[in-house]
């Protein structure tokens, strides 16, 4: 585990200093900073590092620097790597706190070494200290729904890494700052969302149930929650992070053996489950269900369907219902409207947005 002073170091890496008279003017503040905290590091928590530190930064001065101070300083850590060649990071409960919408996880595709494992950690850290600056530039927004049922918005983003490297990232909208995740937190306090889906998982004795959430925030954007833990039925369930990861990759595909379903109450809603089997590579067998209320419309593709779908777009088999601009965080983009209508005759309509304008 890191100690407070090498936080606080690679904190401070990360701000972006007002200018000064010289090098090591910026050295000795550090310097000053970094021994302020171990005279004060004896006894104090985790909240109480970060107190100390943002009074001592203070130190630093300039209004520029104040508004750094905000920044959340969020630890990515491997939690595992899945069968088909992603590596799943995410951030520790201690870093990413009690309410849910603070909980980041992201995957990576490849196949990295022990070194490389670490570079990533780092560079998805960077990135996410970046993007709680506004230091990144937006080149895509995508919207999608699926027979009318929006799935929320998607920002791809490019930023410029220390050594020069540009990495892209994309987030779900009301992921762009913490007043949106603020804004989701207090909506779910107060029951003001919709229940997409509820799926639940059985093993030792123990059961979980997550659910996907729809949210309208207060300008009227629509943000989609893949899974907040239910407290109703909170688990968890005694997997290991490697199993967990294995199921997720057997239920994308379907790899699940049938055996029942039953209507249950969910918060006050009648949900549509389905149950099935699955047994990991280590003999492990685990029950997994997934369930919808009733009356609602088909509001997701499965992984079959989402493969379908690509296909679909790279051969440009959609037809082209409108073509508009809009003004995406104050900037003109061109967005470009299909329909793609899957096998199954579920209906996806997806708008791509690239910045420009013919104005």
């Amino acid at each position: 585990m890191k100690s407070d002073n090498e936080r606080i170091e690679e904190f401070l890496k990360g701000v972006v200093l007002p200018e000064y008279k010289s090098d090591g003017h910026a050295r000795q503040l550090r310097a000053q900073i970094l021994s302020g905290l171990q005279a004060r590091r004896a006894g104090s928590g985790t909240s109480r590092w970060w107190k100390t530190a943002a009074l001592l930064l203070g130190l630093l001065g300039a209004g520029a620097l104040a508004a750094e101070i905000v920044i959340r300083v969020h630890h990515f850590y491997l939690e595992g790597k899945a069968r088909n060649g992603f590596y799943y990071f995410s951030t520790t409960p201690g870093n990413a706190g009690t309410n849910q919408v603070d909980s980041i996880g992201i995957f990576v595709r490849g196949d990295l070494d022990a070194v490389g494992i670490e570079q990533k950690r780092k560079d998805l850290e960077e990135i996410d200290a970046l993007k709680q600056r506004n230091a990144g530039e937006l080149y895509s927004v995508v919207d999608m729904d699926v027979n009318g049922n929006p799935l929320g918005r998607i920002f791809w983003y490019k930023y410029v890494l220390a050594d020069g490297r540009t990495e892209g990232q994309a987030f779900s909208d009301g992921f762009e700052s913490e007043s949106d995740r603020q804004q989701i937190a207090g909506l779910r306090q107060r029951g003001e969302r919709e229940i997409l889906d509820a799926f639940v998982v059985e093993f030792g004795g123990q059961s979980q149930r997550t659910l996907r959430c729809r949210y309208v925030l207060s300008d009227g954007r629509i943000v989609v929650m893949p899974a907040e833990t239910d407290p109703e039925l909170p688990g968890p369930v005694p997997l290991t992070r490697e199993q967990q990861l294995e199921l997720w990759q057997m239920v994308l595909p379907g790899k699940g053996k049938f055996i029942g379903s039953a209507q249950v109450q969910v918060h006050g809603r009648t949900f549509n489950f389905q149950k099935y089997s699955f047994t990991l590579s280590d003999g492990t067998v685990v029950t997994r269900s997934e369930g919808q209320p009733e009356g609602l419309k088909k509001s997701k593709l499965t992984a079959a369907e989402t493969e379908e779908l690509g296909q679909l777009v790279a051969a440009h088999k959609g037809e082209t219902l409108a073509t508009y601009e809009e003004d995406v965080k104050g900037k003109p983009f061109k967005f470009t409207r299909v329909k793609y209508v899957l096998s199954d005759g579920t209906e996806v309509r997806q708008s791509s947005g690239k910045p420009g304008s013919g104005r």
